[in-house]
C-alpha cells in the first residue's frame, strides 16, 4: 500500500514546482535569459550555441557598456571559424562573467545554468 503524503508536504511540494517553472529561463534562440528583479536579467547562452569544438577565445561588453537590442552581446572563437550573437534585449551591462572571460574553454565543460555571460539592466 502506497504510504501518502501530508497536506503541508503536498503543499510545499506545489509550491516548489510552481515556483521553478516560473523561474525557468526563457530561451531566445541561441540565447537564455532570467529575470533576477526589477529590470535585471542574466543573460547566458543555450548547449546548442555553444561550438562543438573547444572555444580558445571570447569577447563580451564591457561593465557599464549599453548595449542595443540586436548588437553583438558575445564572439566566439574557436579553431578558425567565429561566431557572433546578438542580444535580444537592450540595457547597460551591470555584470560580466569573468570566469569565462579568463578561461573560454569552460564553456564547452560547464552547465548550461554557470555559462551565464552578463547581468543588464533593461531600458
Amino acid at each position: 500500500m502506497a504510504k501518502r503524503q501530508s497536506a503541508w508536504k503536498q503543499m510545499i511540494n506545489y509550491y516548489r514546482d510552481e515556483y521553478r517553472e516560473q523561474h525557468a529561463p526563457t530561451i531566445y534562440g541561441d540565447v537564455w535569459l532570467q529575470t533576477k528583479s526589477h529590470q535585471r536579467l542574466i543573460l547566458g547562452l543555450t548547449a546548442t550555441a555553444t561550438p562543438a569544438t573547444p572555444v580558445t577565445a571570447l569577447a563580451l561588453p564591457a561593465k557599464g557598456q549599453h548595449l542595443a537590442s540586436g548588437a553583438t552581446l558575445v564572439t566566439l572563437t574557436s579553431g578558425e571559424t567565429t561566431q557572433t550573437i546578438s542580444t535580444p534585449f537592450g540595457g547597460t551591462v551591470q555584470k560580466v562573467n569573468t570566469t569565462l572571460l579568463a578561461d573560454a574553454a569552460q564553456l564547452g565543460t560547464n552547465a548550461e545554468k554557470d555559462n551565464w555571460l552578463v547581468q543588464l539592466k533593461a531600458d
